[in-house]
């Protein structure tokens, strides 16, 4: 089992100094897309930059990053693939 933490970057880093204990690297991929999901709702701090929600391992590795899809994101997403 590793700790792992989920920053939150959109031009800044908000750290997650709490974090939590997952098995493994494909879990915690999975929880950073729960937390993605989560947050997609609430307006960006900055709307200058895309938000991504970062994995960092405990040894200071960086797993993944994952975006932050707003809804109407993926509206214009889903709409745009089937003018394509």
């Amino acid at each position: 089992m590793a700790h792992y933490y989920f920053d939150l970057k959109n031009g800044m880093t908000e750290r997650d100094h709490a974090g939590r204990d997952l098995d493994n690297d494909a879990q915690a991929i999975a929880e950073a897309y729960a937390i993605a999901d989560e947050i997609s709702s609430r307006p960006p701090a900055n709307r200058e930059h895309a938000r991504h929600v970062c994995v960092v391992h405990e040894n200071g590795h960086e797993v993944m990053r994952v975006p932050v899809i707003t809804r109407m994101q993926r509206v214009s997403a889903a709409g745009a693939k089937k003018i394509s």
